[in-house]
């Protein structure tokens, strides 16, 4: 029997929908809120006093009366925060929550003009005779209730805006870092990858320098591993890697021209120690070089040239040749190193990079400049 009636009353309410969420209001809306409501009733006592044609006394009674219509209007700002807003506006139901303004300000003001009479008769005994003026301070309260449920929603707009903006940046920024360490976590498997054929080259063939590449090896991933976690490294240290995956490549020729085949060179006038970048940021590039440069090409077979003009900039250019590609054969699969540090780039440098590929019959050059800068040049 009490399930059954549960029941009746719950489908007779289901016209009052289950607010969208619960906004706590912050103590400075309270505070806000109490410091207008003391302006304004400060600015009506002002008013009566400095109105000689003003009758109306100014004493307990009255300083009552405001205190109770304060209470009053403080609750019409919290009915429309908590109640009204979030169960219509916050849904969608427009029209309901505009009925239901219009209500609660008609219903609110009748209060007002009740509980001023209630005051009155208590403490002194006698009831207004408001005959005359119910209309016109019924229209002046209600448009005085109505404004106070504005005000509530502004407010609360406001701050559910700022709340949800301050969402979308942080779902924006864990969306970055983690598309960012996707992006990361390709690199690796993909400089495994190729580093691991050239092992196997060495391997097969029995060359004693095959120690010597697992060796280099290790220490490339001691530094994928360990230090390329960070946001950004020196240059100087990002630049130590590209030595060792270099020297790594030079085992892959003969010894005596390796030195020659493979030129890296860094100038300018700021030491590489002074600059900071994303780390893994140039191992793309150079992956790139050996991965369809023609390292029997001589007198070099690919350059990197790495310049630091000032503090703020860096240019990265990656030069080498290529075999010419017979029509016949099937292009070769690849591209993930360069679509990743695009797609890096954009997230870490945006408005402050630029990747330029120049292709020319057997050569291939690749330039990378860094800086704040760029894009005005």
């Amino acid at each position: 029997m009490a399930s059954s009636t549960a029941s009746k009353w719950a489908a007779r309410l289901r016209w009052w929908p289950q607010a969208a969420d619960y906004t706590p209001i912050p103590w400075w809306v309270h505070l806000l809120l109490a410091l207008v409501l003391l302006a304004i009733d400060g600015l009506l006592y002002y008013s009566i006093r400095t109105n000689p044609k003003s009758t109306l006394p100014l004493d307990v009674v009255w300083f009552v009366r405001n205190a109770v219509l304060d209470a009053l209007t403080a609750a019409m700002f919290y009915w429309n925060w908590a109640g009204l807003f979030p169960r219509t506006l916050a849904l969608g139901r427009v029209q309901g929550y505009l009925a239901g303004v219009l209500a609660s300000a008609a219903g609110f003001t009748l209060l007002r003009l009740a509980t001023s009479n209630l005051v009155y008769h208590v403490m002194k005994g006698v009831d207004p005779d408001l005959r005359e003026l119910f209309w016109p301070l019924f229209a002046g309260l209600l448009l005085g209730s109505v404004a106070t449920m504005l005000a509530s929603l502004a407010v609360r707009i406001t701050l559910d805006y700022l709340r949800g903006q301050r969402t979308r940046h942080e779902l924006e920024r864990q969306h970055l870092l983690t598309e960012l360490a996707m992006l990361k976590t390709q690199i690796n498997p993909h400089f495994l990858f190729n580093t691991l054929n050239n092992i196997y080259s060495l391997t097969s063939r029995k060359s004693d320098r095959a120690p010597e590449a697992v060796l280099r090896l290790a220490e490339s991933m001691r530094y994928l591993l360990y230090d390329s976690s960070a946001d950004t490294v020196p240059l100087s240290q990002e630049l130590a890697h590209l030595r060792s995956f270099l020297d790594l490549q030079r085992l892959r020729l003969p010894e005596a021209e390796a030195e020659a085949a493979i030129v890296l060179h860094v100038h300018g006038a700021v030491p590489p120690e002074a600059f900071s970048i994303a780390p893994l940021l140039l191992l793309p590039l150079v992956e790139n070089a050996f991965k369809h440069g023609d390292l029997a090409a001589r007198p070099e077979a690919i350059r990197i040239e790495i310049e630091l003009p000032d503090a703020d900039t860096l240019q990265v250019t990656v030069h080498n040749y290529v075999v010419a590609r017979d029509a016949a054969l099937p292009a070769q699969p690849g591209g993930l190193g360069l679509h990743n540090l695009r797609r890096r780039l954009e997230l870490l440098y945006p408005g402050r990079h630029a990747l330029t590929v120049r292709t020319l019959p057997g050569e291939y050059a690749v330039t990378l400049e860094l800086g704040s800068e760029v894009n005005a040049r």
